[in-house]
């Protein structure tokens, strides 16, 4: 797991309606492009640790079961 997807996995706090828009804010405060970004959350969509909708069926971003116990292995969360 590389430091830009511990940081997505880390900052979803469940205020997002969309995936860019949860993405856009990343990459303002962290200055991460968001084509980097982008590129680590549909590798953490297909490891089942985030979910999000699709252009068609949108879906607020969230951590899955699994994601939270990764958050937990690496310490992140309690």
């Amino acid at each position: 797991m590389n430091e830009n997807q511990i940081l997505i996995l880390k900052s979803i706090n469940g205020k997002h309606r969309s995936l860019n828009a949860f993405l856009e804010e990343i990459s303002k405060d962290t200055r991460k492009p968001i084509s980097t970004l982008k590129l680590n959350a549909k590798i953490l969509k297909k490891l089942g640790l985030i979910d999000y909708g699709e252009k068609n069926n949108p879906k607020p971003i969230e951590l899955t079961k699994h994601g939270r116990i990764v958050l937990k292995i690496l310490g992140v969360v309690e």
